[in-house]
């Protein structure tokens, strides 16, 4: 008789496994996980350092077991080298396989559960073979490395008013105080070198500066209508250590201003290489409140405008929708979500403060900030200001949806396009006042004992409709 002894088979190709990755800066934890409809799971962990050497030790440990998915959440930026890893590894594979970036918020563990990089690693493979889990923000380098400059450059610009108010307050300090000193100017940090050299007064400055041979003398005409401003403080002189203060800030100062105008330079050199952006972007400046700098930092933030498939979703992640509350069967909106991304929810919220109180040109954008404006009056300026910061995010998605410029005149009943809508005798704001009043009259209607106002409400309400009817049957 021949003994055969047995044996467990290695092939796991026709089983339906996951993998889970918990993604550090230094160390990935990965999961493998498989159900196979047996009351019984199959697990199997293992840690691997992130470098060369570690992800392709991992590609060999996880490629054996042909994951559907690999799943991770977004970490900043430490997935970023896992995920272009996979990326490369995916067009050579012998079998498909999708990666995700979740949100962190959607792969929690369950309460009162003890987490740790195993057990988040179980976790994210465990939701994503449920198909609990969906693609987030999907990664695109050359947007990446966009909207790390635009954020570097929102540091400096931060770190430059701070230094202004530090310069600022050293001069409070010394008693010169005038009034709407601009540091942004050329001539205004010009004259506080040449100030920080001067010992002695301000007023003997003041005479000596408009001397021919002073090398203030090239700005002269802004000097000479600008003096009022320094006359009240002529008897007041800087400290020997204020003027070593000054001089640093200063200094920092046109060091930061320097390092800003080149990651402006970097900006437009990455955008001239990449003609498709450009043009959105282009189409982008043409929204009123919205200038070419913003444009393509709303092109780095927002990513790829097809990952959201409705415009609920866009004005969400970009924080122009109101949380709803809802109390005592009562639903009323709230203030805007801060759980957004904050940097769109800033460049909305100041282009429409641009429309509101600085663009001149008239459009239909510009009537509906007017609008607002009114209906909200002084005392709501803030709520006016969001409620047109959240038509411009809807301008701003449907513009990248059809890729296409902003037209002024869109949905207005004169001067459109489409030769359909050239007849109608009502705007959209007109429709909608006459749709509620005729709501309005029927419900009327519907009430007991107030005699012949009853009837003379119920023909209104069908003239009012009939009026409607009429205009819709001209633009059909």
């Amino acid at each position: 008789m021949v003994i055969t002894q047995f044996k467990f088979s290695d092939n796991h190709k026709n089983c339906d496994f996951y993998c889970g990755l918990d993604v550090h800066k230094h160390e990935l934890a990965v999961a493998i996980y498989s159900d196979d409809k047996s009351t019984s799971e199959f697990i199997k962990h293992n840690v691997f350092s992130v470098d060369s050497d570690g992800l392709n030790r991992f590609w060999n440990f996880s490629r054996k077991y042909h994951p559907k998915g690999y799943v991770m959440e977004a970490t900043g930026i430490y997935h970023h080298m896992v995920y272009n890893f996979l990326v490369s590894k995916r067009s050579k594979a012998s079998w498909a396989f999708k990666i995700l970036v979740v949100n962190p918020a959607d792969a929690s563990g369950i309460p009162g559960k003890q987490k740790y990089d195993k057990v988040d690693a179980e976790n994210l493979a465990r939701y994503l073979a449920k198909g609990l889990l969906k693609n987030g923000t999907e990664i695109v380098v050359i947007l990446e490395d966009l909207k790390a400059i635009f954020r570097r450059a929102l540091r400096l610009e931060s770190d430059r008013t701070a230094l202004k108010n530090r310069i600022k307050k050293t001069l409070d300090r010394a008693g010169i105080r005038p009034k709407s000193f601009n540091l942004n100017l050329e001539w205004t940090r010009d004259f506080l070198r040449h100030l920080i050299d001067f010992d002695g007064v301000l007023g003997g400055f003041l005479d000596e500066m408009v001397l021919e041979s002073h090398p203030l003398n090239k700005h002269i005409v802004k000097l000479l209508k600008n003096r009022f401003k320094f006359d009240p403080y002529r008897d007041f002189k800087l400290s020997k250590p204020q003027r070593a203060i000054l001089r640093q800030d200063l200094v920092e100062l046109d060091f930061k201003s320097s390092r800003k105008a080149l990651l402006a330079v970097e900006i437009d050199q990455l955008i001239s290489e990449h003609p498709g952006l450009r043009q959105k972007a282009h189409n982008l400046a043409s929204i009123p409140g919205i200038s070419p700098y913003s444009a393509v930092w709303i092109l780095s933030e927002a990513g790829n405008i097809a990952q959201y498939s409705k415009y609920s979703k866009f004005g969400a992640y970009s924080g122009c929708c109101p949380r709803v509350v809802s109390s005592a069967g009562k639903v009323y909106s709230a203030h805007i979500s801060r759980h957004s991304n904050q940097f769109l929810r800033t460049i909305f919220y100041n282009a429409a403060v641009v429309v509101c109180n600085l663009v001149k040109k008239d459009s239909n954008l510009k009537r509906y900030a007017a609008r607002t404006l009114k209906r909200k009056g002084t005392f709501s300026r803030k709520l006016a200001y969001s409620i047109v910061a959240a038509k411009i995010s809807r301008i701003v998605y449907y513009v990248l949806k059809t890729d296409t410029c902003f037209d002024p005149e869109y949905g207005s009943t004169v001067g459109t396009q489409n030769d359909k809508y050239l007849n109608k005798k009502f705007s959209i704001t007109d429709r909608k006042l006459i749709r509620r009043t005729r709501n309005n009259l029927k419900r009327v209607s519907e009430l007991c004992d107030i005699g012949f106002l009853r009837e003379y409400s119920t023909k209104l309400a069908e003239e009012l409709n009939k009026a409607l009817m009429e205009e819709k049957n001209l633009v059909v």
